[in-house]
């Protein structure tokens, strides 16, 4: 089982996955972004090894997500439905999208649609 683990501190968020199984396995992948305007308040998904995580996120109607990119690769945040899509995020690119109106939201990346993701905003 894998967790998050995420760290705020002197303007910085750090990202990192760990294993349970070993009480002092050390962080792998660890993705630092400078906090920005947007990002306080958030729920955080992640864009790693090819996936959104966690895939699936629910927020109230107001609530705002920021992705995260902590791959070498580029990806996008981009509902099916047309509702968001974030710019083409290099490595510690950060988008943030603010969800007004309950629904479900598929969303995948541009460039590599097998990586999928979905809101729920109820």
């Amino acid at each position: 089982m894998r967790k998050t683990l995420w760290t705020i501190g002197h303007g910085l968020l750090l990202i990192g996955c760990f294993s349970e199984r070993e009480g002092t396995a050390p962080i792998e992948g660890v993705c630092s972004v400078e906090l920005g305007e947007g990002l306080p308040g958030s729920t955080v998904v992640v864009m790693r090894g090819f996936t959104f995580e966690p895939a699936e996120v629910r927020v109230s109607p107001g609530e705002r997500i920021t992705w995260i990119n902590c791959d070498p690769d580029a990806h996008t945040s981009t509902a099916d439905g047309g509702q968001w899509t974030s710019p083409l995020l290099a490595s510690a690119g950060v988008f943030t999208a603010t969800f007004p109106s309950p629904g479900e939201f598929p969303y995948h990346c541009e460039p590599h649609p097998f990586m999928t993701g979905r809101v729920i905003v109820e």
